[in-house]
């Protein structure tokens, strides 16, 4: 099981956001918090790129949950992250 945590800190009227993501132990991947930026479009949030490499992406679904896409050295995780 991997852990992450999203908060997204601002959102301009365009759907551009910062946000801090947090990530637990992935792989060779320690753990880690990282301040980020992104652009909402549509129900997607994409994030830049994260200082360890990664690319994460956040796709709101029907019954409130994102679902996750995370991609770090040629490996794709994809999981649900939900509202706490």
């Amino acid at each position: 099981m991997y852990e992450g945590k999203l908060a997204v800190l601002t959102i301009s009227p365009r759907g551009s956001v910062t946000v801090t993501y947090a990530w637990g132990d992935l792989a060779d991947n320690r753990p880690g918090v990282a301040d980020g930026a992104g652009k909402i479009v549509g129900t997607t949030l994409k994030l830049g790129r994260l200082p360890n490499g990664a690319d994460a992406s956040f796709a709101m679904q029907p019954d409130g949950t994102l679902a996750v896409t995370y991609a770090l050295a040629g490996h794709t995780y994809t999981g649900t992250f939900a509202r706490q």
